[in-house]
């Protein structure tokens, strides 16, 4: 064995390459040229050999130095330290050699000319350049993450926003709805005129179906009409008498004895909003805003077809409009100007709302104008108000003849009838409605307003977007605050998985010597 030691040692002075390594039991010797094992050395027994080793080393290394530096063989016998002493050879051995110390292991500090690894400070070094390389991957990795999201919520924002517009359907199914009930207002209500007491016909003079902007089929509007307690209605889509021909040959061939349909249109535009009542055809559209002398002769023409013209919702229509600060109905005619233009009448009810103005007017002309209520349904819901007259028959001609002569008085519940129903979902809604809502979600951060339709394809106000940019920041820094966070919770589960790993091997899955 120390014949072995010997070789290993001189090997060392020849070569500056051999490692010995100390650990609980024996360890192999290499050799860093060729990697080659030389011989396993018990830690009982190498420690004296390793202390032999070091002092050979410590001896060649320091002759080497004084060679190199010029040193004359007197001097080197002269200043050579003694190898007990144990500061100048470490210092020598530590510092000129390479060849780790007693106190040393290789990969404590940095490299020495002869390629070996030297003091702490390299490891240091070594580890701050590790750390900054990580810390540039990890924000390389977080600028990725952060561009992916915007660009995926770009995409979001440019699929949500036009499917919210328009390709979202009506949530509600109403085509499957029926109406199998019965309301009788005549049972709890009196007439406005309490001297109107004889009556027969319960009319709703304004009503729309799905040939303009309602939801009901013209089948549906006067099912539903019946359900609640008229036997007389109006059909007036916006700009058409389509769905009042379509309503009125339902009701004749199923209902004939039960409701009558009168046909007429809505005059719509960004002015006025007017039903022609008696007329068989539509009346062309005039532009959004139309003139004064318009609006004479769209009225002159009406009354020339036979029909009578009513002025809609004036409360509606004179409503202030935000955040223009305008009538809903920019430039709406006064009362006094309609009836110099020669308007017939006035809706005094429209839905749930009472014109107590209109009513009082039509009072003071009650020779000149008719007063008279509607639903104005686009959607089903509860009754509020229903036209009483008292016709010789229940024909159309019957029930016109009783409105020119302004034979009129009404009925008026505020709360409204029951029941109410709801219609079933459809399933196209909720396909497409996961957009919608996405598209609903970034409208949230600009308010468009875009006016009142004029039902000619323009708008009544100049559209108005005002964009929250406050809000939209503030999206951001959430949006990079949640990022972080999420990062470092993504580290920090995968540390302790890995550490609850590292735990279980090292408690259940221990190895065994062999």
């Amino acid at each position: 064995m120390s014949q072995q030691r010997y070789e290993g040692s001189h090997h060392l002075q020849d070569n500056s390459a051999h490692v010995l390594q100390h650990s609980d039991g024996e360890q192999p010797v290499y050799s860093t040229d060729n990697m080659e094992m030389v011989q396993p050395v018990n830690l009982s027994q190498g420690l004296s050999a390793a202390s032999s080793i070091d002092r050979s080393v410590g001896e060649t290394s320091y002759l080497r130095h004084r060679q190199h530096s010029g040193a004359t063989e007197s001097d080197l016998s002269n200043k050579q330290p003694s190898i007990n002493s144990s500061a100048d050879h470490d210092f020598h051995a530590n510092n000129q050699s390479g060849i780790p110390g007693p106190n040393r292991g290789i990969g404590d500090g940095a490299n020495s000319p002869d390629g070996w690894p030297g003091g702490p400070h390299m490891l240091a070094g070594r580890r701050r350049a590790l750390a900054k390389r990580r810390f540039w991957l990890w924000l390389l990795h977080f600028i990725k993450v952060v561009f992916l999201t915007i660009v995926i919520i770009l995409l979001l924002v440019a699929v949500g926003i036009p499917v919210s517009d328009n390709g979202v359907p009506q949530p509600g199914d109403y085509s499957k709805m029926q109406f199998n009930w019965q309301t009788d207002p005549r049972s709890y209500l009196s007439p406005m005129n309490s001297s109107f007491t004889d009556y027969n016909i319960l009319l709703d003079a304004h009503l729309h179906t799905t040939y303009s902007d309602g939801v009901l089929s013209p089948k549906q509007v006067v099912e539903y009409a019946m359900a609640n307690g008229f036997n007389a209605i109006i059909v007036t889509d916006h700009q058409t008498v389509s769905g009042s021909i379509a309503a009125r040959e339902y009701a004749e061939e199923n209902y004939s004895d039960k409701i009558t349909v009168i046909t007429g249109m809505e005059y719509t535009c960004c002015r006025i909003h007017m039903n022609f009542i008696g007329i068989n055809e539509s009346v062309p559209v005039s532009p959004p805003s139309p003139s004064d002398d318009e609006l004479r002769s769209v009225i002159d023409k009406v009354h020339s077809m036979g029909g009578l013209v009513i002025v809609n919702h004036i409360p509606w229509s004179n409503a202030t409009l935000m955040p223009w600060d305008e009538p809903r109905l920019p430039d709406n005619p006064s009362r006094e100007q309609l009836l110099d233009w020669g308007v017939d009448g006035f809706e005094v009810v429209n839905q749930n709302t009472f014109d107590l103005r209109s009513y009082q007017f039509v009072q003071q002309h009650s020779d000149k104008l008719i007063a008279l209520t509607g639903s104005d349904m686009h959607y089903p819901g509860s009754s509020y108000a229903w036209t009483t007259i008292n016709a010789t028959n229940h024909t159309a001609e019957a029930i016109m003849d009783e409105i020119r002569n302004r034979r009129t008085s009404f009925l008026l519940d505020a709360s409204g009838t029951r029941p109410v129903q709801d219609p079933p979902y459809k399933n196209a809604y909720f396909k497409y409605a996961p957009w919608g809502l996405v598209g609903d979600y970034f409208y949230g951060y600009a308010d468009r307003y875009r006016g009142q339709y004029s039902f000619q394809g323009t708008f009544c106000q100049n559209q108005i977007v005002d964009v929250h940019h406050r809000m939209i920041g503030w999206f951001f820094l959430w949006l990079l605050i949640s990022i972080a966070i999420l990062e470092i919770l993504y580290w920090f589960f995968r540390w302790l998985i890995l550490l609850l790993v590292h735990w279980v091997r090292s408690r259940f899955f221990k190895s065994t010597p062999n």
